[in-house]
């Protein structure tokens, strides 16, 4: 007992003499850094594995911070992979059944992704540049507006306006130029910086050359080898826990079908109501009818969003003919939101995601505030998931209180 009190004394003397040496070796170098820590921890808890479910837990958490870090740190150089690994998760279900159909499954592959580059090609060449040109109209309109306001706001003849409803011209000259001016200023400053940033982005775009071409190469190969890596995904968790398989696949399906409705319709969307824009004269038809097609996944707030941007800018545009404009704007979003949202919609998605209103509205805004933008996005897929693991574990409960009233002995 006494050598084993040693042994273990000395084993704990030896872990601490070299913790001590590793951090001040890297210290001394320079050399501390998330991976190197973390790889230290992996190395360290990876033997203990066996012996202790909370060291397994500290090396599962170990991983899942290792691997953040990196995605976080790769950053844009991963974004290819990313996306092409997400369309051919989209599109593996088309090419499957193409397969069916006794098309190889790389010339199905090949087809499908010819055709959606060539959709691509063909947006690229007559929408993108027309809705460059209109947004940077926009710009300079809402350029002109501010010029004017802040020119109107500091003329006299404003403040004879003023003076004629009974209010001071000096007590509103000071309001206005110390309280108004620089809250009216801080507001088109944030407007005109968000357009600014939407038109550099459009024009980065070119920038990524590079990601365009790689995108699809590695998307037809994803296709194509799709199979295989389901078939190694299953292999792999179902052999330790078929739950945790079956319950990925309900995942994938939900994910699946909302994600690929979700972009079919905003395309839809997008092009329908550029057309109607179009058609009835409304200032900006492009630029407004993309903007619907890019909210339009946002359940409820997508809608709203677009309708009144679409208001604003034809108050800004043209605001002697705005009304009939308005109502375009108004009956298309709402039109377009009603048939997608209540018609199209059910059939396509049916129960998988359906969620109560006050669910959604409160998904979204919990999201939101945690995410922002991209928690608008996920928020509906997310809170679809947990309620199908929600709706699982009621009916365990049911079925386990069922399960005890049978079990009751009657009296």
């Amino acid at each position: 007992m006494e050598s084993f009190a040693k042994k273990n004394i000395s084993i704990a003397a030896v872990i601490a003499i070299s913790t001590i040496i590793l951090s001040v070796f890297l210290h001394l170098t320079g050399m501390v850094s998330p991976m190197i820590l973390g790889g230290i921890a992996v190395f360290l808890l990876f033997p203990f594995r066996s012996q202790s479910y909370i060291v397994r837990r500290m090396l599962l958490l170990a991983l899942i911070l290792i691997s953040m870090w990196m995605l976080q740190d790769l950053g844009i150089t991963l974004l290819p992979f990313g996306v092409s690994l997400l369309i051919a998760f989209l599109i593996d279900p088309v090419v499957s059944w193409l397969e069916r159909k006794k098309f190889k499954r790389w010339i199905a592959a090949l087809l499908l992704i010819i055709f959606m580059v060539g959709t691509v090609g063909l947006v690229s060449i007559f929408v993108f540049p027309l809705a460059f040109l209109q947004l940077d109209d926009v710009i300079k309109q809402v350029s002109t507006m501010i010029n004017s306001a802040t020119t109107y706001l500091e003329s006299r003849k404003f403040y004879r306006l003023l003076e004629s409803f009974g209010l001071p011209q000096s007590t509103m000259k000071e309001i206005v130029q110390n309280e108004f001016m620089p809250r009216l200023e801080s507001i088109f400053k944030v407007v005109l910086e968000a357009l600014l940033s939407v038109l550099t982005s459009i024009s980065g775009i070119a920038s990524q050359l590079l990601n365009v071409i790689l995108t699809p190469i590695l998307t037809f190969y994803f296709v194509k080898d799709f199979p295989k890596f389901k078939r190694f995904l299953q292999r792999t968790i179902e052999r330790k826990n078929k739950k945790v398989y079956f319950n990925l696949q309900r995942m994938s399906d939900i994910l699946r079908v909302y994600i690929g409705w979700q972009l079919i319709a905003a395309f839809m969307v997008g092009t329908l109501a550029s057309i109607m824009f179009s058609i009835f004269n409304v200032p900006y038809p492009v630029v407004l009818g993309v903007l619907c097609g890019f909210l339009n996944p946002i359940p409820l707030f997508g809608s709203i969003a677009s309708m009144i941007i679409g208001i604003i800018t034809v108050l800004l545009v043209n605001p002697t003919g705005a009304g009939g404009n308005i109502l375009t704007i108004a009956l298309v979003v709402n039109g377009l939101h009603f048939f997608n949202a209540y018609v199209i919609e059910p059939r396509i998605l049916g129960t998988r995601v359906g969620l109560h209103p006050i669910i959604l509205l409160g998904s979204l805004f919990v999201f939101g505030h945690f995410f922002g933008f991209l928690g608008l996005l996920i928020a509906v897929p997310t809170t679809a998931i947990l309620m199908m693991f929600l709706r699982d574990w009621q009916k365990k409960q049911d079925d386990t209180g069922t399960l005890a009233a049978l079990n009751t002995p009657v009296e």
